[in-house]
C-alpha cells in the first residue's frame, strides 16, 4: 500500500491542482489502483492529508463502481463570480462577524471593481490572464488600492476551494508597493497648533491633544468616554472605536493604555468640570455623540487659527509617532502606545530617530575606535584558566 500526491499544473488556465495516487489492497486480497484529484487542496500538506484519509476509507468500503445502468449525474454548475459574491458576503464576511468598517469596504470593493470587471466570469473561468486584465484596468489606481482589491479577489476564490465550489485557483500576485509616506506635523508646527488651539473651543484643543500626544485615532476619539480617563492616575484607557454610529473594539481588536501628557491632562480635567455629567468626552452641544464630520470640524477650527492647511485627524497621530521616534522612544514602546498590530507599521517612523544613527557612526570615529580597543584589551580572557589568584594556584 502507498500513498502519493504531486502537483499538476495546466498551461492553458494557468491553474493549479494537486493529484493523488492510492495503492491498496482490499480486505478480500483484491488490489486496487485509484487516481484522482484532490479537491480544495491548496498545499502538499492538506492533499496529503486528503490522500490518506480516502486510503483507510477504500481498505474499509472497498472501491465504489457505479453500475453500467446507472444515469450519469448532471455535473453541477459552477457560479459566476456576481453570483458567488453575494452568498459569500452572508455565509462569510457577516458569519464570521467582521467589523462593521470591513464589511462596508468589502461591499465597495466587489460592487465598483470586482464585478464590473469578472462579474460575468464562472469561477472556474478566473485565470491567471485575467486577473493580469483586471490590474492592466485599474493601471490609474494605486498600488495599494489594487492590491486591497486583489486580496478581496483571493480571499473570495479560497474561500470558493473550501466550499468545494471549485477545485483550484489561479496565483493572485500582488503589486510591489513603494515605501508608504505619511504627513505629519514637525515639533514647532505641532506646538504653534497647541498654542493657538488655547483660544478656541476646547473641544478642538481636546482633539489636538488626544492625537498629537496620545495617539488616538478619529473613531477612538469619538467612542471615549469619561469612565476610560484615570485623571487621579493619568492614564487613558483605548478601548472602543466608533464607525458611523457603530461602537467595537479598536482597530486589530487591540486595547491598550497611554499615559497623558500634563497638558493633556489638565485639559481633560478642565473639560470635565464643564462636561462630567456625559458619558462620552467629545459630544455635540445638543449633548449627542459627535461624529466624524463634527470632529473635522473642530480640528479645522484649530488648524484655520493657526494658519495651516485643512488636514484630517489622521496626521496628528502620525506626529504622535514621528515626535516619539525622533525624541529616542524605544519602537516596542511606540508601537504599544500606537496600538500597532504589526512591528513594520512602527518601523516607518523608525528613519525620523537620528539617536541610534548617530551612535553607530560614533563607532568609526578614531577617538572612540581607540576608546573601545582599550576597553576590550583590558578584560579578562574568557577561555582556558585566566590569571586569577585561583588559577595560579591550580597551576602550582
Amino acid at each position: 500500500m502507498s500513498v502519493k500526491v504531486r502537483e499538476r499544473v495546466y498551461p492553458e488556465t494557468n491553474t493549479v491542482t494537486w493529484q493523488a495516487d492510492i495503492h491498496v489492497k482490499l480486505l478480500d486480497g483484491r488490489r486496487v489502483r485509484e487516481r484522482c484529484r484532490v479537491p480544495g487542496a491548496t498545499s502538499h500538506a492538506t492533499a496529503l492529508k486528503w490522500a490518506r484519509e480516502r486510503e483507510r476509507w477504500l481498505i474499509l468500503h472497498g472501491h465504489e463502481r457505479e453500475e453500467e445502468t446507472q444515469e450519469p449525474q448532471a455535473t453541477p454548475t459552477v457560479p459566476t463570480l456576481a453570483e458567488f459574491c453575494r452568498r459569500w458576503m452572508t455565509e462569510y464576511v457577516i458569519a464570521n462577524r467582521l467589523k462593521p468598517s470591513t464589511i462596508s469596504n468589502k461591499k465597495i470593493l466587489i460592487r465598483n471593481y470586482l464585478v464590473p470587471a469578472l462579474g460575468e466570469l464562472r469561477l472556474d473561468e478566473i485565470s491567471e490572464s485575467e486577473i493580469q486584465r483586471l490590474k492592466t484596468r485599474f493601471v490609474d489606481h494605486k498600488p495599494s488600492s489594487v492590491n486591497n482589491i486583489l486580496t478581496c479577489l483571493s480571499t473570495i476564490l479560497k474561500s470558493a476551494i473550501e466550499w468545494q465550489v471549485i477545485d483550484a485557483m489561479p496565483r493572485v500576485r500582488k503589486l510591489k508597493k513603494q515605501p508608504q509616506r505619511f504627513e505629519f506635523y514637525d515639533e514647532a508646527t505641532y506646538e504653534h497648533l497647541v498654542e493657538c488651539t488655547e483660544h478656541t473651543d476646547p473641544r478642538s484643543r481636546l482633539v489636538v491633544l488626544l492625537g498629537g500626544d496620545a495617539g488616538l485615532r478619529a473613531g477612538e476619539m469619538l467612542a471615549l468616554r469619561w469612565e476610560h480617563c484615570d485623571l487621579d492616575r493619568g492614564v487613558l484607557r483605548v478601548e472602543e472605536n466608533a464607525w458611523c454610529g457603530h461602537v467595537g473594539t479598536p482597530k486589530g481588536n487591540r486595547s491598550r493604555q497611554v499615559v497623558m501628557t500634563d497638558r493633556l491632562r489638565d485639559a481633560l480635567a478642565e473639560h470635565r468640570r464643564e462636561h462630567g455629567r456625559d458619558v462620552l468626552v467629545l459630544v455635540r452641544d445638543s449633548g449627542e455623540p459627535a461624529s466624524k464630520r463634527v470632529l473635522d470640524g473642530w480640528l479645522l477650527v484649530a488648524q484655520r487659527t493657526a494658519a495651516l492647511p485643512k488636514k484630517g485627524p489622521h496626521i496628528l497621530r502620525h506626529t504622535f509617532c514621528s515626535r516619539l521616534a525622533a525624541r529616542g522612544a524605544a519602537p516596542k514602546a511606540i508601537q504599544e502606545l500606537a496600538g500597532h498590530v504589526h512591528s513594520s507599521t512602527t518601523d516607518r517612523y523608525l528613519h525620523l530617530a537620528p539617536s541610534a544613527l548617530h551612535t553607530a557612526i560614533g563607532l568609526l570615529n578614531p577617538s572612540t575606535a581607540r576608546s573601545v580597543g582599550a576597553k576590550s584589551s583590558r578584560r579578562e580572557p574568557r577561555h582556558g584558566r585566566g590569571t586569577s589568584a585561583s588559577a595560579r594556584q591550580e597551576v602550582l
